[in-house]
């Protein structure tokens, strides 16, 4: 097993639970898609969690079709979800950047 599937392993359950950040459910669909073991591992933790979720359930509806849920579930993050994610970084940046262009205006001036 690659040193990377053992970290995204550990990720299973983050993502199961919507746990993990635009970037990290990214790059963890995207290494899903391609590692076979990586996407086994994963179709165990997601028929363990469904099952786990309908015994909760009350209302009695059964899912039978847990690997078209994991598919569409994988299928959902897209780059733009990714990108929004970190917008508060990036105001906090821009923002940061402002200021020092603020602060070396007012330098200029005195």
């Amino acid at each position: 097993m690659k040193k990377e599937c053992t970290r995204y392993q550990s990720l299973v359950e983050p993502f199961l639970e919507g746990k993990l950040t635009g970037f990290e459910r990214q790059s963890f669909v995207e290494h899903m898609k391609k590692c076979k073991i990586c996407h086994e591992e994963l179709e165990i933790y997601h028929v363990i969690y469904s099952v786990v979720d309908e015994l909760n359930d009350d209302s009695g509806e059964e899912t039978n079709n847990y690997m078209a849920t994991l598919e569409k579930r994988l299928g959902t993050v897209s780059r733009k979800d990714a990108i929004f994610t970190n917008v508060k970084a990036a105001y906090g940046f821009i923002a940061l950047g402002l200021i020092s262009i603020a602060a070396g205006i007012v330098l200029l001036i005195m």
